[in-house]
C-alpha cells in the first residue's frame, strides 16, 4: 500500500512540476549526453528508457528520474519491480527549439520475450506549438516506436530502435516534426571497470547515406564516482561534438552531470543534469 502511494505522489508531482515549465530540442539525459549520445543499446534507467523503450523490461526496479538542461527538462517513470503486472514507463518532456516549443506525453510498454530478449513500444502523444510573429499555432499528433533489446551475457548488451514506426498526420512541416530514423547500438562492460558504448543512428526517413556516429566510456573512480566520456560524428548537420561528464551513483539516489562542446561553435555548448532515485 505504501509503494502504491509513493507511486501516486510522484506522478502528481511530476505532472504539476511540468505543467509549469516550457523547453528545447530533444536531447538525451546527462549520461547519454556525456557517452556522446550514445545509449540505445545499454540498460540505463536515467535517460534509456526513450532511447529505447525495450530496455524497460531489462530494468530490475521502479526508478524516477528528472532531467534538466537549458533546453529542455523531463521526467520519467519506469516501474519493472516485482509487484508489476508487466514492465512500462511514463514519460514527460518539453522541450523548445527557436520558434518551436514540443511537448511529449510518452507511454512506454515492454515484454521480456526470454531473459535475455525484450520488446518495447514507445507511444507519444506530441503537441508542437510554433510563434509566428506573435502568434501560436499548435499542432497535436500520435508517434509511435519500437525496439528491442538483447542482452546474451552480463556484460555485453545491444539494442535496435526504429522511431516514429507509425503517425498520425500534422499539418506541421515535415522537418519540424519528430523523424524517422533507424538506431543501433552497443554497450560492453570490461571487467567490472570500465563499460564502453557504441550507437549509430541515420539520417531522417531512414536515409544511410549520412550517418550519426557515437562513442562513449564510463568508468568508476570508486565505488559511487563515474567518469564519462564521448565524441559524436553528426554528418547529418555536418558537425562533430566532444561531451565528458561525471556522476554520483550512491543506493538512493543518484546525481549525474553532462556536457556537450563543438570546438567549431562554443554557443553550441550544453549542460545537462540528472536526478535519478530507484524506489
Amino acid at each position: 500500500m505504501k509503494k502504491n502511494i509513493t507511486k501516486l505522489v510522484l506522478i502528481f508531482a511530476s505532472a504539476f512540476l511540468l505543467s509549469q515549465l516550457s523547453f528545447a530540442t530533444a536531447i538525451g539525459g546527462s549520461v547519454s549526453t556525456a557517452t556522446g549520445g550514445t545509449g540505445r543499446g545499454a540498460i540505463e534507467p536515467i535517460d534509456g528508457v526513450l532511447l529505447n523503450p525495450s530496455s524497460v523490461a531489462q530494468i530490475k526496479s521502479q526508478f524516477f528520474s528528472f532531467t534538466y538542461s537549458t533546453e529542455q527538462m523531463g521526467i520519467t517513470i519506469s516501474d519493472n519491480g516485482k509487484e508489476a503486472l508487466f514492465p512500462a514507463a511514463l514519460a514527460f518532456v518539453r522541450t523548445e527549439r527557436d520558434n518551436l516549443k514540443t511537448q511529449d506525453m510518452a507511454l512506454v510498454l515492454a515484454y521480456k520475450i526470454m531473459p535475455q530478449l525484450s520488446f518495447g513500444t514507445t507511444v507519444s502523444l506530441v503537441e508542437y506549438v510554433q510563434s509566428n510573429n506573435g502568434l501560436e499555432d499548435k499542432y497535436r499528433q500520435t508517434v509511435g516506436d519500437i525496439g528491442i533489446s538483447f542482452a546474451p551475457t552480463k556484460e555485453l548488451s545491444l539494442g535496435v530502435v526504429a522511431y516514429k514506426v507509425f503517425s498520425s498526420s500534422a499539418e506541421l512541416a515535415e522537418v519540424l516534426q519528430k523523424q524517422k530514423q533507424i538506431g543501433l547500438g552497443v554497450s560492453y562492460t570490461f571487467d567490472t571497470f570500465v563499460r564502453f558504448r557504441f550507437d549509430v543512428e541515420s539520417a531522417p526517413e531512414n536515409e544511410t547515406d549520412r550517418l550519426t556516429y557515437m562513442g562513449g566510456l564510463e568508468t568508476y573512480l570508486n565505488e559511487w564516482v563515474i567518469v564519462r566520456l564521448g565524441y559524436q560524428n553528426n554528418n547529418v548537420v555536418s558537425k562533430n561534438f566532444t561531451t565528458a561528464g561525471l556522476g554520483f551513483s550512491g543506493p538512493q539516489f543518484g546525481i549525474h552531470y553532462g556536457y556537450l562542446t563543438n570546438v567549431a561553435n562554443r554557443d553550441e555548448d550544453r549542460h545537462t543534469v540528472d536526478l535519478g532515485i530507484p524506489f
